[in-house]
C-alpha cells in the first residue's frame, strides 16, 4: 500500500521527516518496505502563469506561450492544444530533467535551448508525462489555480511516499485512516478524521435487497441525483497517482479515494441503466455471465456473490463492477454502493476468476462492517463537495446483525509478567486512549484491572496479551530492558514415530538414495493408472483404501486436478521419477510421508506415516570397471535388508505376492515378526508407461508402514563382540526344488549351525547340467566362529552334518559334493 506523506500529515500534524515517519511505523509492527520521491528530478521546474499565446509565424500547430515564473520569464514553442492565458503550468528551464514524452519506455534528458521552425525557444511547458506523474501526454498540465507563482514545482507538487507491506491481521491499518490512527497513538496526536456528511436513512422499501445475508453482513445504498461526471479536481488526481491509482472522472475517483483514505471500497452505478433501478445481492445463477469494466466476459459459478439488478448480475461483489452499469459522461443518476462482505467469499472468487483487485485485497482480509457507514458518509461529503447541486434523494441501510465493540478485561500484572518491566498506570492508560481503546483502571476482586472497549475495526486484539502487545509496541520495543530469560528448560520428548523417521532418512541417505518431498494430493487418473485391469484398489497392508469406501477428496484442493489425497506414495514417486529420468540415466529416491486412508463417511481419515523407496534406470555403479545394468528387485531389497535392521526391525521375510501395480513374478510382501507392513516389487510396465517413463526403463517400488512397525515393536540393534580367533569361511551348495525360496534355505543352515554362524550369504544361483530338471543349486557362504575358541576341523566337521541334516528335514536339500 502507497501512503503519501503530505496526506498522512493532513491527518495528523507531526514535524516528522518521511525517514523518521517509516522508522517509528516499523519498529511498532506496521512495515514500511521503501521510500519513493515524487519530484525527485524536477530541478529548474517552477511553478509560472502563461501571459498570452501568441500564434507561431512558421507552423500552424505551434504556438508561443509566454510564461511568467517570478524571477524567470520565458517564451516557449509548444504544440499543446489546451494551453491558454492565465493558466499555471510548469515551466522547465534549460538544465531541468524530464521525461521523454516522445518514448515508449521511460527515458530522462536534459532539456536544452532549441530554436523551433525558426524561433527560439528557451524552455518548456510540461506535460504529466514528462513530469513522471503518468502517461497523459496530449497537452500540457494545468496546475490549481491556487498554485503559488515562482515556487519551485517541487515544493509545490512534491511528495515523499511510504510503501507499506499490510499483513493479513493489519486490514485495520491498509487505509491512510488506519496508517494515521498508528502515527497519531506513537506521536501522542488525535488524528483529524476527514469531514463526513450526515446521511438520514431513508430509502424506500426494496432499492436493495440481500438473498445472500451469509456472505453480505451489511450494504449501504445511496441515490445521488443530479450527478455531473467530469475530471476530478487536480488535488485528488495528485493523491491517487501518488497512491497509485489512475483518476477516471470525478465519481470513479470519489469511490477510489475512499477505498485509499478509509480502506473502505465502493461501486458508483448508473442508476438509469440499473432495471427496475434497484439493487440485488445474490449467489450467482448457473450459466450466468458478466462482462466486468476490464472487458473480459467472465462465467460466474454458483458460489459467486453478485451485485444484480432485478434481471442480471451488474457486478462481482468485492471484486470489480459490469461494463453495462458503469459510469459514463450521460451518467446523471447515481448508486453508491457501499458494503461488507464474507472474506473467504471474496478470497475465493478473486482466485477462481484470477482477479485480484484493490477491492478483493481488502475484503478477503476481513473488513469491519461498520466502516460501511463511515465510507458512505465520507463519499457523499465529496460529492457535495465537488460537484455542486448534486442531492441525496434515499439512504438504505441493510444491518441485520450489528457488530459492537467488545470489551476486554485485562489484569494489571500481565503487563510486568510478559514483559520483565513495567510502566506507570498514567503511562499505560494514555498508550490505549491514544489507540482508541477507553481504558478504565479498576479494582475487581482485590487486584487492579484495565477494562478497555476494543473498537470494532481491531479484529486483531481479543486476549489481555494482544493488549500487552499494544502497550509495549507504542512505547517502544527498544525501551524494554535487555534480560536474560530465568527458568528452567523442559527437556525435549522425541515422539517415537519422529525418531523413527529420522533413523529411517539417515539410514536411506547413507545408502545413496535422495530424500524428496512431494505433494499430498494426486488426481484420479494417476490412482486409475496403478491399476491395469483392475476395477478397485487392494485392501492390503493398509495402504490402500478398502472398495466400499471412496476416496479421501480435498473440499478445496491448491489445483482443481488435485483433488484426491493420496492413498499411496506411489503416483508421486512415479511422476518425480519421470521428470528426473529426463535429465538422468538413474534415479533412486525415498520419502516418509503420510497417506490418507477413509475410516467412513462422516470420519478423518487415517493419517499413516509411511516409507516409499523407488529406483529407476540404470543401477548405481560403485566399481567403475563394472558393466553397467539396469535396476532389478534384488538391488531394492538389498538396501532394505541393510537398512532394516540399523532401524530397529530384527528381521524382515519376503513371500511372493501378487498385486496390480507390480510385474508378476517379481513382487513380495514384507514380512515382520510374521505381520505384513509393506510391498516390495518391480513396477508393471503398463504402469510405468501411464507416467510418461520409458516403458523398457525398469523401476523398482517398496511401500513400508512406518506406524505398522511402531506397532509391531521395534528392538535396539543388538551389538555382539568381535571373537579375537580367526573365523571360518566354508560354502555350502544345496539343491532344492525350483519353488523353494533362498531365505528357507539359508534359515535352515542358520537352524543347523546356531551361534557359531556369524554370517550366512548366498554368492550363488545355478541351474544346468548335473542339477537334475526341477531343481536349482543355491550356494552359500558361511561364517563360522566362536568367541572364546579357536574352532577345530572335528567341530566344523560336526557343524556340517548337523547342518545337511537341518537342510534334509526343512526343505528336502541335498550337498552338491
Amino acid at each position: 500500500m502507497k501512503v503519501p506523506v503530505r496526506w498522512l500529515k493532513e491527518l495528523v500534524p507531526t514535524d516528522l521527516s518521511a525517514r523518521e515517519i517509516a522508522e517509528r511505523l516499523t519498529l511498532a509492527g506496521l512495515e514500511v518496505e521503501a521510500i519513493t520521491e515524487i519530484g525527485s528530478t524536477w530541478d529548474n521546474i517552477y511553478v509560472g502563469i502563461v501571459e498570452r499565446v501568441d500564434p507561431h509565424p512558421n507552423a500552424d500547430r505551434l504556438v508561443l506561450a509566454t510564461v511568467d515564473a517570478g524571477a524567470h520569464r520565458l517564451t516557449v514553442v509548444t504544440g499543446a492544444p489546451n494551453i491558454a492565458p492565465g493558466q499555471k503550468v510548469a515551466l522547465a528551464l534549460p538544465g531541468a530533467t524530464l521525461y521523454d514524452g516522445h518514448s515508449e519506455e521511460p527515458k530522462l534528458i536534459t532539456l536544452k535551448p532549441s530554436t523551433i521552425r525558426g524561433v527560439r525557444s528557451e524552455g518548456m511547458v510540461c506535460s504529466e508525462k514528462e513530469l513522471g506523474l503518468s502517461d497523459e501526454h496530449e497537452g500540457i498540465m494545468v496546475l490549481h489555480a491556487d498554485a503559488p507563482v515562482g515556487v519551485p514545482l517541487r515544493e509545490y507538487l512534491g511528495d515523499q511516499v511510504l510503501e507499506l507491506e499490510i499483513t493479513p491481521n493489519l486490514v485495520h491499518a491498509f487505509s491512510v485512516v488506519g496508517v494515521a490512527r498508528e502515527l497519531g497513538a506513537l506521536v501522542g496526536q488525535r488524528v483529524r478524521y476527514p469531514e463526513r456528511a450526515p446521511l438520514p436513512v431513508s430509502g424506500p422499501e426494496g432499492l436493495v435487497t440481500i438473498e445472500a445475508p451469509d456472505l453480505c453482513y451489511r450494504f449501504v445504498g445511496v441515490v445521488i441525483e443530479d450527478v455531473t461526471v467530469g475530471p476530478s479536481p487536480w488535488w485528488m488526481q495528485q493523491r491517487l497517482q501518488a497512491a497509485g491509482m489512475r483518476p477516471i472522472n470525478n465519481v470513479v475517483d470519489i469511490t477510489n479515494y475512499v477505498m485509499l483514505e478509509w480502506g473502505q471500497p465502493q461501486h458508483a452505478f448508473d442508476r438509469d441503466r440499473l432495471r427496475e433501478g434497484r439493487i440485488v445481492v445474490r449467489r450467482a445463477r448457473p450459466g450466468e455471465t458478466l462482462e466486468t469494466l476490464d472487458g473480459v466476459l467472465r462465467e460466474l459459478d454458483p458460489d459467486t456473490l453478485v451485485i444484480a439488478d432485478a434481471e442480471r448480475a451488474v457486478g462481482i461483489a468485492g471484486v470489480m463492477g459490469g461494463l453495462e452499469s458503469e459510469i459514463t459522461e450521460q451518467t446523471r443518476t447515481v448508486l453508491l454502493e457501499t458494503a461488507n462482505f464474507e472474506m473467504r467469499s471474496i478470497r475465493r472468487t478473486a482466485r477462481a476468476q484470477r482477479l485480484r483487485t484493490e477491492a478483493s485485497a481488502r475484503f478477503e482480509r476481513g473488513l469491519d462492517p461498520n466502516l460501511a457507514w463511515e465510507g458512505a458518509t465520507r463519499a457523499v461529503a465529496l460529492f457535495q463537495q465537488l460537484i455542486p447541486g448534486c442531492r441525496v434523494t434515499a439512504v438504505v441501510d441493510l444491518y441485520p446483525n450489528p457488530r459492537l465493540p467488545r470489551q476486554l478485561c485485562m489484569p494489571r500484572s500481565e503487563i510486568p509478567r510478559l514483559l520483565g518491566v513495567d510502566f506507570p498506570d498514567e503511562v499505560v492508560l494514555d498508550v490505549l486512549d491514544r489507540l482508541e481503546f477507553q481504558p478504565e483502571l479498576r479494582q475487581e476482586d482485590g487486584r487492579a484491572v484495565i477494562v478497555v472497549q476494543v473498537p470494532t475495526y481491531r479484529s486483531d486484539v481479543t486476549i489481555a496479551a494482544d493488549l500487552v502487545e499494544e502497550v509495549a509496541r507504542v512505547i517502544g520495543y527498544h525501551e524494554l530492558p535487555e534480560a536474560l530469560p530465568l527458568g528452567r528448560t523442559v527437556p525435549v520428548e522425541i515422539s517415537p514415530e519422529l525418531r523413527l523417521v529420522r533413523a529411517v532418512q539417515d539410514t536411506l541417505a547413507a545408502t545413496g538414495l535422495t530424500e524428496v518431498i512431494t505433494y499430498p494430493m494426486v488426481d484420479e487418473a494417476a490412482l486409475r493408472a496403478l491399476l491395469p485391469g483392475a476395477a478397485t484398489f487392494p485392501d492390503r497392508y493398509g495402504f490402500y483404501p478398502r472398495p466400499e469406501h471412496e476416496l479421501v477428496r480435498a473440499v478445496n484442493p491448491i489445483r482443481p486436478e488435485w483433488a484426491i489425497m493420496r492413498p499411496s506414495l506411489l503416483p508421486s514417486l512415479l511422476r518425480s521419477a519421470g521428470e528426473n529420468l529426463k535429465f538422468n540415466r538413474a534415479v533412486a529416491i525415498f520419502e516418509t510421508g503420510k497417506v490418507y486412508l477413509p475410516r467412513g463417511l462422516d470420519e478423518l481419515p487415517d493419517e499413516r506415516r509411511t516409507l516409499g523407496c523407488l529406483l529407476a534406470g540404470a543401477r548405481h555403479l560403485r566399481d567403475l570397471y563394472q558393466e553397467e545394468r539396469p535396476v532389478d528387485y534384488f538391488d531394492l531389497k538389498g538396501v532394505l535388508e541393510a537398512s532394516l535392521p540399523r532401524i530397529g526391525v530384527p528381521e524382515a521375510r519376503f513371500r511372493p505376492l501378487t498385486h496390480p501395480s507390480l510385474h508378476p513374478g517379481r513382487a513380495a510382501e514384507i514380512l515382520v515378526k510374521g505381520q505384513p507392513v509393506g510391498i516390495l516389487g518391480e513396477v508393471h510396465p503398463e504402469v510405468v508407461e501411464a507416467f510418461e517413463i520409458d516403458p523398457d526403463t525398469r523401476v523398482v517400488f517398496a511401500e513400508i508402514d512406518l506406524q505398522r512397525l511402531l506397532e509391531i515393536g521395534l528392538e535396539p540393534p543388538r551389538l555382539r563382540p568381535v571373537s579375537r580367533y580367526q573365523p571360518v569361511d566354508q560354502d555350502f551348495a544345496v539343491v532344492v526344488d525350483e519353488a523353494t525360496p533362498a531365505v528357507e534355505v539359508s534359515d535352515a543352515i542358520v537352524a543347523g549351525a546356531g551361534p557359531l554362524a556369524v554370517s550366512v550369504r548366498l554368492f550363488d544361483i545355478y541351474r544346468g547340467p548335473a542339477i537334475p530338471a526341477g531343481k536349482k543349486s543355491l550356494a552359500f557362504r558361511v561364517t563360522f566362529s566362536a568367541p572364546d575358541r579357536p574352532l577345530s576341523d572335528e567341530e566344523l566337521a560336526r557343524l556340517r552334518e548337523r547342518i545337511e541334516g537341518h537342510l534334509r528335514r526343512r526343505v528336502k536339500g541335498e550337498l552338491r559334493r
